[in-house]
C-alpha cells in the first residue's frame, strides 16, 4: 500500500477514535523533564512507569514562545515510549492534529490563529488508547 494512503488511513482512524475518547488532562511544564506519574500541572506530565524513565521532550517551540501569525508551527520532539506505548498523538487546543510513529523528529501543526494555544504530545497504545504519558506547551501567536 502507498505509504501516504496508509498514513491518511491512520489519521482518519485515530481521529474517529479520539472523538470517542476523553483526553487526559494536559500538563504544562518544562519540555525536558521526564513525564512522571502523579505530577501536577505546574511541573509537567503524568502517567509513566514508577521508574520515571519514560518521557516526552518537546524541543521547539519552547513553552511560552511567542510565534508569528501566518507562519506554520513545526513541533520538534524526542519521545521515549512507556512499555505499553506504541506511537504519539499530537493535539492543539484539545483537538487532535495527527499522529506519528516517529519517536524523534518534527510534526507540522499548521498555521495557528492569533491567541494562546496549548500544543500536546500524548502517548497512545497500538489501539490508539491514550495511556496518560503526555507533555504540553503553551504558545502565543501574534
Amino acid at each position: 500500500m502507498n505509504p501516504n494512503i496508509s498514513r491518511i488511513l491512520w489519521v482518519l482512524a485515530a481521529a474517529a477514535l479520539s472523538s470517542t475518547m476523553v483526553p487526559s488532562e494536559a500538563a504544562v511544564g518544562h519540555p525536558s523533564q521526564p513525564a512522571v506519574g502523579n505530577m501536577d500541572k505546574a511541573t509537567g506530565g503524568s502517567g509513566t512507569t514508577e521508574s520515571g524513565k519514560k518521557y516526552i521532550k518537546m524541543l521547539s517551540p519552547v513553552n511560552g514562545a511567542q510565534l508569528s501569525a501566518g507562519t506554520p508551527v513545526v513541533l520538534s520532539y524526542d519521545v521515549t515510549l512507556a512499555p505499553n506505548g506504541n506511537h504519539i498523538h499530537v493535539y492543539v487546543d484539545n483537538h487532535m492534529a495527527g499522529l506519528s510513529h516517529e519517536l524523534k523528529g518534527s510534526f507540522s501543526v499548521g498555521k495557528l490563529a492569533p491567541g494562546t494555544h496549548t500544543i500536546c504530545i500524548k502517548e497512545a497504545t497500538a489501539a490508539h488508547v491514550l495511556i496518560g504519558v503526555n507533555r504540553c506547551i503553551v504558545v502565543t501567536v501574534k
